[in-house]
């Protein structure tokens, strides 16, 4: 996906989007880049620099591609989700990323976990995710707060959902 698909799109903040995407092992060469602090075996992330990711309209899983993923993605979600992604589409909520939107780098998974002070990588989740908005949202500020001088510590919150298989 090209980095200008996204920003064109910057204006479009709130609403679902839907991406085809790489699935993301959390190897040993990763985990190693990350300090051993993000220890979920699969990273579902809104990183382009880890994954190749492909913006569609139609989000249904493709057939043999067991490598790959649908993600749904709200940047800049409003509010904690009290709603659920139409059932008839099938998804699961994963958490809420951290990306620097002007160059789709996850302060949480892409950074060498290297912001210890404001990320507690403790309590990420299965996805090497935040679990909740209020949680996100605290982070957020926490980084802006604790790394003035870094570039990816300027994030915007990421919902993401993952359709489940069918």
């Amino acid at each position: 996906m090209s980095i200008t698909t996204i920003q064109k799109d910057y204006l479009s903040l709130g609403r679902i989007r839907y991406f085809y995407s790489d699935r993301c092992v959390n190897n040993e060469a990763l985990k190693a880049f990350n300090q051993w602090n993000i220890l979920a075996d699969e990273l579902v992330t809104f990183d382009c620099g880890l994954m190749d990711m492909e913006e569609t309209e139609n989000p249904q899983t493709r057939a043999g591609e067991k490598d790959k993923q649908v993600l749904a993605v709200i940047i800049r979600p409003e509010i904690e989700p009290n709603y659920r992604l139409e059932a008839k589409e099938n998804f699961e909520f994963c958490g809420y990323d951290l990306v620097d939107i002007s160059c789709h780098i996850s302060a949480i998974t892409n950074c060498g976990a290297g912001f210890e002070k404001a990320i507690d990588y403790r309590a990420l989740n299965q996805y090497g995710l935040i679990e909740t908005y209020r949680q996100a949202v605290h982070t957020q500020l926490e980084l802006n707060d604790q790394y003035p001088e870094e570039s990816h510590a300027y994030c915007e919150i990421v919902e993401i959902w993952r359709r489940l298989p069918d």
